[in-house]
Parts: C-alpha cells; sequence; structure tokens
C-alpha cells in the first residue's frame, strides 16, 4: 500500500490543504525527493510559485531536483487536476506535516498504546540518565521521567518538542530535557547515558546513527530500540541489527497492529 492510501486511512478525518508545505522544516524538504510524486509535485509548485520559493529558501539543496521536474513535467490542464495532484502531494507526506500541524493527532494514534514494560522488561530506569532519541510526541521519554533520574528527549522537530514541554508541564514532570537533534548527531558527549531506547525512530541513516548511539551511552549501559513496523516489513534492518558487527539481541511482542519485534545489547 502506497504511503499516500496508508496516510489517508492512518488520518481519517484530518484535513490537509497545499499551504500546509509551508510547515515543513529544511531537514524534513530535504526528505522530498524520491518520496513525493515528481509529476504532481510539480504541477503544485508550478501553480504556486510562493511554494517553491520557500522550499528553496528553507533548504537549498532541494532546487536541483525542482528545476528538473518542472523542465520534465507540463502544468495542469485544469482545476480538478491540480486540485488532485494537491491532494497526492500532501497525503503522500502526510506524517511529515502533521508533525507540525497537528501532532496530537499523531500522538492519540493506537500504536502508541503499546505496553512500556515491554521497555523495563529489559532495564530498571530508576535511578538512570535515559535519552530517548527521535523523541516524538514524548511517549516513551514521559514515561521514563515517572522513574529515571533523568530524561533527554532528542527531537529534530519544532514543533514535537514543544509539544513534549507542553505535556512535561502538565505532568509537572521537571527532570526532562528536550533537545533538537538527531539520532545519527546526537547533541551529547561521550559515554552520557545509562539507557539510550528508540521508538518508531530508528533507521533513517542506520548506520551512523547505530556508531552515534553507541557513542552516547556508557560502558556497561544498555540500548534499546523498538522500531514500531510489523514483524518482516522491515527485515534489512533487522539483519543489520542481530549481525555480529552490532551483535543486538531481540524478542517479539504484540502492538494494536500486529506483531513487532524489540532489540537490546549491553554496551
Amino acid at each position: 500500500m502506497s504511503t499516500y492510501h496508508s496516510f489517508k486511512k492512518l488520518f481519517n478525518g484530518v484535513y490537509l490543504e497545499i499551504e500546509d508545505l509551508y510547515l515543513l522544516e529544511p531537514f524534513q524538504i530535504g526528505y522530498l525527493p524520491g518520496w513525493i510524486p515528481e509529476r504532481e509535485f510539480a504541477t503544485v509548485i508550478r501553480a504556486y510559485p510562493a511554494i517553491k520559493r520557500f522550499l528553496i529558501k528553507r533548504n537549498p539543496a532541494i532546487e536541483g531536483f525542482i528545476n528538473t521536474i518542472l523542465s520534465q513535467n507540463e502544468p495542469a490542464e485544469s482545476k480538478s487536476e491540480l486540485a488532485e495532484c494537491c491532494d497526492k502531494v500532501v497525503w503522500t507526506v502526510a506524517d511529515l506535516i502533521i508533525y507540525n500541524k497537528c501532532p496530537e493527532v499523531y500522538d492519540n494514534l493506537s500504536f502508541h498504546q503499546w505496553d512500556f514494560e515491554e521497555i523495563t522488561r529489559i532495564s530498571s530506569l530508576v535511578g538512570k540518565i535515559v535519552v530517548d532519541g527521535g523523541a516524538g510526541t514524548g511517549r516513551v521519554a514521559l514515561e521514563a521521567a515517572r522513574s529515571a533520574k533523568q530524561v533527554y528527549a532528542i527531537e529534530p522537530v519544532g514543533r514535537l518538542r514543544q509539544f513534549i514541554r507542553e505535556k512535561a508541564s502538565q505532568l509537572d514532570l521537571k527532570n526532562i530535557f528536550i533537545m533538537d537533534g538527531f539520532l545519527d548527531a546526537i547533541p551529547l558527549p561521550d559515554e552520557f547515558a545509562d539507557i539510550f531506547i528508540t521508538s518508531h525512530a530508528l533507521g533513517w541513516r542506520l548506520n551512523k546513527e547505530l556508531l552515534e548511539i553507541e557513542r552516547v551511552v556508557r560502558r556497561g549501559g544498555i540500548i534499546i530500540h523498538c522500531p514500531g513496523t510489523a514483524e518482516g516489513t522491515e527485515d534489512d534492518i533487522h539483519s543489520v541489527l542481530i549481525s555480529p558487527d552490532w551483535g543486538y539481541q531481540f524478542s517479539r511482542y504484540p502492538e494494536a497492529d500486529g506483531w513487532k519485534r524489540k532489540y537490546w545489547k549491553w554496551k
């Protein structure tokens, strides 16, 4: 199933419009080549030159891609065709938009309701320094802060960082610190964390991410990954994690949408 149809189903009831592209952050714009449907995207940015200027201003590296697809595709022949292209574009990248537009919708998805004991069965968090990498809406970070000494939530999307701060304030959690950063560029020193957790976040630049995570975790600490993808759908990541190069152990656990895997290793 395409991301367009998957997101239409997943975010049923959400209204998106082409101007929502203005919400994208520079790094998100960098994901568009190779992901967004080129003919429809070219049609949209030709019809909305302000969006084209915005995207290039925010991430100049995308200009070559935009110029190429514009040269290869013709304008829309009708308003209805343009509307169809707009719909295809925003819904193909709906998750990127929704992170910025309505994070509470993403936070309420059923796959966020998994049992946090899948983490604590591997290791207690009591008194530990914990890092939640790719924190999203803060599901892991906020749970961990109930028992950990300190929790550092690393999240590159500004609106999601704001969302975590709001939730932490509502819960009166004062030991959680929210930081901008990526899994392959973590803004923390070497051997800083006792426990490093990722949930639904790993795999954009897998080997660089794994190296950076190992740098941040102290000797004797533990790394835990809950990728959140259905068992069998990302066997390439599975193969890397359990390979002799990385040496992760794994087990299976159920979520609302099927069986998943979790991985862990002691450093």
